[in-house]
């Protein structure tokens, strides 16, 4: 798996942002994002390398990418102003199987500007907008493609804002989505955030099709011996 494919698969998933929802709070200069929490059934929801030692404990990786929220009518926003959206979701949920299916990975949006109700109060109802974030994704290294990484950002001087507030939020992923046990009303009084993530050319990976090119050389295999019987 490269890392277009891994970015990818968090496009499958819908992050719902709930009224109901526990604002944390905290200080950009002295306070880190607190550890994640993983509930049963639907997983709620300074960049370094991946490394490939399993045992070395969780890594971060941060790149930029986009998201979308989309304030379902009944949702009526913050007013405290949020900075921070973060979740759990488990390796199936974006696809990795074996081991990996079962391994947490956390994930962080930090926001470029804060987020709250003022323009939901202008309009009378909370608009979609859509951030340019910086996503941290906190997992096992193993979790991680060791091809040709994406760019970077630095989630602690990506938003301008002296504290931050972040809220929690529930992610479902494409299976449950479809399935029969679907609820339409499963992110009602919130928001539901989707990230995009552009296709990059350049962190894709192509493997070589090793047959097409022994069909246009059918005789190196021959000439492999014949070199072999001379030498």
């Amino acid at each position: 798996m490269d890392w277009n494919t891994f970015l990818l698969r968090f496009n499958e998933l819908d992050f719902c942002v709930s009224e109901n929802e526990t604002i944390k709070h905290g200080l950009n200069e002295s306070t880190t994002p607190e550890s994640m929490v993983v509930t049963s059934g639907q997983a709620r929801s300074s960049t370094q390398v991946p490394l490939l030692l399993e045992d070395s404990g969780p890594i971060n990786m941060s790149v930029p990418i986009t998201l979308t929220l989309d304030p379902q009518r009944p949702f009526g926003g913050y007013s405290r102003n949020i900075t921070h959206l973060y979740a759990t979701v488990l390796g199936q949920q974006v696809g990795l199987s074996g081991r990996e299916a079962h391994e947490e990975i956390n994930i962080t949006f930090t926001l470029p500007v804060s987020w709250n109700s003022d323009e939901c109060v202008l309009h009378g109802h909370c608009e979609q907008v859509v951030f340019s974030t910086c996503m941290t994704v906190t997992a096992a290294g193993n979790i991680f493609p060791v091809t040709v990484q994406p760019p970077h950002c630095v989630p602690e001087t990506y938003t301008n804002a002296t504290s931050w507030y972040k809220v929690f939020t529930t992610v479902r992923d494409s299976d449950t989505k479809y399935s029969q046990d679907y609820n339409p009303f499963w992110c009602y009084k919130g928001a539901i955030g989707k990230v995009y993530h552009a296709l990059n050319p350049k962190l894709t990976v192509i493997v070589p099709d090793v047959r097409h090119h022994l069909s246009l050389f059918p005789d190196n295999k021959y000439l492999f011996l014949v070199k072999s019987v001379f030498i």
